[in-house]
């Protein structure tokens, strides 16, 4: 197969998952349950399967999965493997290209009363969408789309009862979930708190531990931006006591680690770690769909970010940013560019420069300073800006030292 038509594949898994609001996670377990094979693999595996799959790294040539695929999407196994033309990726931030999706929407607005699975399926593949808009221009970009989305999720939940409340409540907490990291990133904090509250009440009634325990997370993370440090800790604690799926579990535990990293207690924080690598060990599925991001190379990001925060010596510095850039460049390359990868990039070059690469640092500053331009993330360009003043004032004379901060004075994230 050349490049070419890898790709094509590629973006043709993605768009019908993706348009059917599948999250990679759900998309993972749909395929484990419709391989006819008592040997297959966990479904942890699938996930890191369909991350490469999608990304057109690997080409799917497996029989098993593809007859799978073709099950779980009621697809032609011809044509979803052919050389037909690539389907488009989603881009709507607002209603589904689809005009009777549009129609179903607009009736269901009107008359919640009509509300069924289309209408729910409608509202998480444009939730879906905003995700992967957001990954690629930032948190501004879909901020006003999203909340909107929301809104509508949550007028319809009003009038709809039974299993159908269920399901929309499930789909309302990621939506309030992904609005608050919105708010985050633009630096309104306080609704945003608003938002992660919000969420955690429809995890609790759409009766799903994971989603609640995700609000509750969040909420630790939120705690970390504002610096309250002992919020994140008790309220990571408290999220990783109630989740049950393993990634959710895992990076609530390692946020824990963190928070005990930031206030000095090393032992009880490297305890953290040995205790988030059990967790992951153990397995299991059912992490939040639009967590599609918690895999092992998001978690071994995390436990660099610990050691960071641990690190006396310059080679602890080192080791640290080393753990923080293997799991982030592990990352599917679409995720690579999002502004919260380049925020961790920062965090990356912050730990160098403690262990004294200033080249090095300097380096990856201008990589997280054109993504974080294009995205426009304020809490990431005031991490950038912090860093360099750290940066100026160790190093004051360094010729990349300088340039770098003619670029920040300037605007402009050129090289």
């Amino acid at each position: 197969m050349t490049d070419d038509a890898r790709r094509a594949q590629a973006t043709r898994l993605r768009a019908e998952r993706e348009r059917r609001g599948w999250g990679v996670r759900r998309m993972a377990r749909f395929l484990h349950d419709a391989v006819d094979d008592h040997q297959k693999p966990e479904v942890s595996s699938f996930v890191t399967y369909i991350k490469r799959w999608e990304s057109g790294g690997v080409e799917l040539t497996d029989a098993r999965y593809r007859a799978a695929y073709a099950r779980v999407f009621d697809f032609p196994e011809a044509d979803l493997f052919g050389s037909v033309p690539a389907v488009e990726v989603p881009t709507t931030t607002r209603f589904p290209s689809d005009p009777d999706e549009r129609e179903r929407l607009v009736m269901a607005a009107r008359n919640p009363a009509r509300v069924d699975g289309a209408v729910v399926d409608s509202v998480a593949a444009t939730l879906a969408g905003q995700r992967r808009i957001e990954d690629l221009l930032g948190a501004k970009a879909v901020i006003g789309a999203a909340t909107e989305n929301l809104a509508l999720m949550l007028r319809l939940l009003k009038e709809t009862r039974g299993l159908k409340a269920r399901t929309l409540a499930y789909t309302a907490s990621d939506a309030a979930q992904f609005v608050g990291w919105l708010n985050t990133a633009v630096g309104n904090h306080d609704r945003a708190s608003t938002l992660y509250d919000q969420a955690l009440r429809l995890g609790m009634q759409a009766q799903d531990d994971d989603r609640a325990a995700t609000a509750l997370s969040m909420r630790g993370h939120l705690a970390w931006v504002t610096g309250d440090v002992s919020d994140m800790a008790s309220l990571s604690e408290a999220a990783a006591g109630l989740a049950t799926a393993p990634a959710t579990r895992t990076v609530a535990i390692q946020q824990s680690g963190r928070a005990l990293a930031i206030m000095g207690e090393k032992q009880e924080a490297l305890r953290a770690v040995g205790r988030a690598e059990e967790s992951l060990s153990r397995g299991g599925s059912g992490d939040p769909d639009g967590l599609y991001f918690y895999g092992a190379e998001y978690l071994t990001a995390q436990r660099g970010l610990i050691l960071a925060y641990l690190a006396e010596e310059p080679a602890e510095y080192a080791a640290a940013a080393d753990t923080i850039s293997t799991g982030l460049d592990a990352l599917p390359p679409d995720v690579r560019q999002s502004a919260w990868v380049a925020a961790h990039r920062v965090r990356v070059a912050a730990t160098l420069l403690a262990s004294g690469e200033v080249s090095g640092a300097v380096a990856i500053l201008r990589a997280a300073l054109r993504v974080i331009s294009r995205t426009g993330d304020q809490k990431g360009m005031e991490e950038i800006t912090r860093t360099y003043r750290t940066m100026s004032a160790r190093f004051p004379h360094e010729p990349d030292v300088i340039e770098l901060g003619d670029a920040l004075r300037a605007g402009t994230a050129v090289c």
